[in-house]
């Protein structure tokens, strides 16, 4: 009845890995095509980068520029300020002087009229020719220019013609240079607005220029954003390819062992009706241990019946590797656990009493729960995890398909099934070479 139903658990499963070797082959990746456009990707994000650097050193660069100019506009803006304030005061000393040569000419004026006066005299005394020129004259230079031909003035008015000349000349000359020297600052002044007008129109092309770098330098870094993005895309369709790789592997090896197993179970029932008459004498001895499949010198299923494997040796953890075999099924709870081969109990667990799925390890068993450890010889050793009950203790010798335990899910395990694990020196390998 067990090798029946043994038989129809491989058959149904047989479909079932085939289905899944059949859907994984019409699944189209082309590897090469994937890590080429990865490699196109990467160079142009490379380029972008470079791309980047580029365009910030050339920003700095052009801040740079701002700062200074923006200082120069400081500068020459206060240097501005300093000639309209030199314009203020000039234009108040140039008021002060004009003051000045009104008062001058003021007093010019009372001399005239005391030369006036003294030249009445002259013409009283009959000197009608020289009075007759100096009165004639159209404006005090005039003036000047036809007394200077008068012979018969005094010394006195020839003195005082002259004073007259000299505070003119010193005043003129006064008023002259007031005058230049304001020309001069309105010149440096209109000189340091143009500059200033020039370095104020350079500085905002180098802040237009920075606008539009910082606008490409944006571009870039969203270019480089959709690269990255399509990197992770493409690594993701190359996970999921490896992904599926890897299990249909897994389905293939599923197939091998199910294919052994059932050449394997031929060779038993072929054993089994051999040795009909010994398990017999064996089942009715007391001290016989309960045989489920006899091992005739070969590796037997740790768990007969059920052949599903929810995680293989090679499978990966996070960072660290399974390193065994999971046996799980609908209704394996409670199912016979055998000895895989001959040998010697060393070790045995059987006081966890935390037999129920679990999201943490409980502790117990160093993980394992429960489990049973035997020593096959030639430092080959096994190990049954995650046991509900043991049956078996350390000392006791063995054999091939002996009930040694029950599954369960003791120790740290999600759900009822069976960990088998194998040694060789101390060093895990997996339990599925012994099956070929």
């Amino acid at each position: 009845m067990a090798g029946k139903k043994r038989k129809s658990s491989i058959a149904v499963m047989t479909v079932l890995l085939s289905a899944a070797i059949f859907a994984q082959n019409t699944f189209a990746f082309d590897v090469d095509e994937n890590s080429k456009e990865r490699s196109e990707l990467e160079n142009q994000t490379s380029e972008y980068y470079q791309e980047l650097d580029e365009t910030q050193n050339q920003i700095e660069k052009k801040e740079s520029e701002v700062k200074n100019l923006q200082k120069k506009i400081a500068e020459l803006s206060k240097k501005i300020t300093d000639s309209n304030e030199k314009i203020k005061i000039l234009n108040t000393q140039i008021k002060r002087k004009q003051a000045q040569i009104d008062e001058k000419l003021e007093a010019i004026d009372g001399r005239l009229d005391a030369l006036r006066i003294r030249l009445r005299a002259i013409y009283m005394q009959g000197d009608t020719s020289s009075l007759e020129i100096i009165l004639g004259a159209k404006d005090f230079s005039d003036f000047v220019d036809k007394a200077e031909i008068i012979k018969n003035i005094s010394d006195y008015d020839d003195k005082l013609i002259k004073s007259l000349q000299s505070e003119m000349g010193v005043i003129s000359k006064e008023q002259e240079d007031l005058k230049k020297n304001k020309e001069n600052v309105e010149k440096e002044k209109s000189s340091l607005e143009k500059n200033k007008k020039e370095i104020n129109e350079l500085n905002e092309q180098n802040t237009k220029i920075i606008e539009e770098l910082n606008e490409s330098k944006n571009n870039i870094e969203e270019n480089i954003k959709q690269n990255n993005n399509m990197q992770k895309e493409l690594e993701k369709a190359l996970a999921q390819y490896n992904k599926e790789l890897a299990e249909q592997a897994k389905a293939e090896r599923q197939k091998q062992l199910l294919q052994q197993l059932e050449q394997q179970q031929k060779q038993q029932q072929q054993q089994q009706q051999q040795n009909q008459q010994q398990k017999k004498q064996q089942q009715n001895s007391s001290n016989s241990p309960e045989i489920v499949v006899e091992s005739d010198d070969h590796y037997v299923w740790p768990c007969p019946g059920y052949t599903y494997l929810t995680s293989t040796f090679d499978e990966w953890r996070g960072e660290n590797n399974h390193g065994a075999l999971d046996i799980a099924d609908a209704g394996i709870y409670g199912a016979k656990v055998v000895a895989c081969y001959n040998g010697t109990v060393i070790s045995t667990n059987s006081s966890c009493p935390h037999d129920y799925g679990k999201s943490s390890s409980c502790g117990c068993g160093g993980g394992y729960g429960n489990y049973v450890m035997i020593d096959h010889g030639g430092g080959k050793i096994s190990i049954y995890g995650h046991l509900s009950g043991v049956t078996v203790s350390a000392g006791q010798t063995v054999v091939g398909g002996q009930l040694i335990g029950y599954v369960g899910s003791t120790g740290y395990s999600t759900g009822p099934h069976l960990h088998f694990e194998m040694q060789y020196n101390g060093v895990r390998y997996d339990p599925l070479t012994e099956y070929e």
